[in-house]
């Protein structure tokens, strides 16, 4: 009767459970994420208690218990930014919203969840990334060379190429920043192009997200009308020097007339 009485428990034990059906989720900053977490329901909410948790460091991200929240205790980088789907709690459902997604919510989530038929708990890995903003076209021109620049902003750390007009790899210099509060990388990303033809291709892949940008560059650069056009500014500018002083001098005079007439 005893072993029997034991083994009725053990049924009762093993037949809760509380799963993750997706262990690992992709979350895209600025935008909601679902942590979803199920458990072996109970009409009765009142025992129920739901818990979610950063592994790292237990810092509570919700709690529900008495049938309603219980956000005493959060972390405050969370205020205001989770909620359960309280009206599937009685289904079995205890996953959390999670607002307007930034990089610091990455990291290892725990759901703990407790009833009348037992407690258990499931874990989950949330990372984080940012897509890549429409690249910034500049270019940079001087006697000696023309230089075609982009700059972007992303996460994580992206793979960036420059190809050739035969599909060849050429060099360039890269320069990486990352900003805190976002925590997005700045990229810019220069190319040193020759003259007098430029037909150049830059390509940036954001491997996590699958993000694939490419944008092609084609420039015809006329060296005899630069020079020319940097000759009539240098002229020009010399005029309005000598117009300046002129005037400045004219001003003097005027001035050292009235004094005089004083």
């Amino acid at each position: 009767m005893f072993w029997l009485l034991l083994c009725v428990v053990d049924v009762l034990v093993d037949s809760f459970e509380v799963i993750a059906p997706n262990k690992h989720l992709q979350a895209i900053r600025g935008h909601p994420a679902v942590l979803v977490c199920e458990f072996t329901p109970d009409p009765n909410l009142f025992n129920l208690v739901v818990t979610w948790q950063r592994q790292e460091d237990t810092r509570v991200v919700h709690s529900f218990y008495y049938q309603q929240d219980q956000l005493d205790r959060q972390s405050p980088e969370y205020h205001n930014r989770t909620s359960l789907f309280i009206s599937k709690l009685h289904e079995g459902n205890a996953s959390l919203r999670l607002a307007a997604v930034r990089l610091k919510d990455a990291g290892m989530y725990m759901c703990v969840v407790s009833n009348t038929k037992g407690t258990g708990r499931a874990l989950m890995q949330v990372t984080y990334g940012a897509p890549y903003s429409e690249p910034r076209l500049s270019i940079h021109v001087n006697s000696s060379a023309l230089k075609v620049q982009f700059e972007t902003e992303g996460f994580p750390k992206p793979e960036v190429i420059w190809r050739g007009e035969h599909d060849q790899n050429i060099s360039y210099h890269q320069e990486i920043h990352s900003q805190t509060e976002d925590g997005l990388y700045f990229i810019k990303s220069i190319c040193e192009a020759q003259k007098p033809v430029v037909n150049i291709t830059f390509t940036l892949k954001n491997h996590l997200l699958n993000q694939n940008l490419q944008r092609a560059v084609f420039l015809s650069y006329d060296e005899e009308t630069t020079d020319h056009m940097t000759i009539v500014l240098a002229v020009l500018s010399v005029i309005c020097i000598i117009l300046i002083i002129g005037i400045t001098w004219l001003a003097v005079k005027q001035q050292n007339k009235q004094r005089s007439s004083l």
